[in-house]
């Protein structure tokens, strides 16, 4: 699979951060229309669809010569959501003590809010990762 020499993935992929500058800003600078703001927000919403599309019809696209095993792909898997786990358990642990220590005051909903967060864009970036990197232990 060669992203970059499919001119349809370059073309598309280009337009989704286009539209999604453009979006920012029709609402960074408004004018005496609320229109300009929903336009804004609209652009910034097909942008995000088409970058995430174009996103997912590059990776599967594949020829049948680059599919992966399935248990490959069960350990990397696994590996991701073990490592995901961990920082989790990280970020958690970092921020109760530092609420403890610095008497921040946090509140469980925002709190739970942000680790699932975390967690679930963790999860994505090691999954990626073991992906690219080859061999997982």
């Amino acid at each position: 699979m060669q992203i970059r020499t499919n001119k349809r993935i370059l073309i598309a992929s280009g337009i989704g951060p286009g539209l999604i500058i453009l979006g920012l800003l029709a609402i960074q600078f408004p004018t005496g229309y609320r229109a300009t703001f929903y336009v804004g927000l609209y652009l910034i919403i097909i942008g995000l669809i088409t970058s995430l599309s174009v996103l997912y019809a590059a990776t599967t696209t594949k020829p049948k010569t680059e599919l992966v095993a399935d248990e490959r792909v069960t350990r990397i898997n696994e590996k991701a959501g073990n490592s995901a786990f961990e920082l989790v358990l990280s970020f958690i642990s970092t921020v109760i003590v530092a609420d403890i220590i610095w008497s921040l005051n946090f509140e469980l909903r925002y709190m739970f809010i942000m680790t699932a967060g975390v967690g679930v864009y963790s999860r994505f970036i090691f999954k990626w990762y073991y992906n690219r990197k080859g061999e997982v232990v």
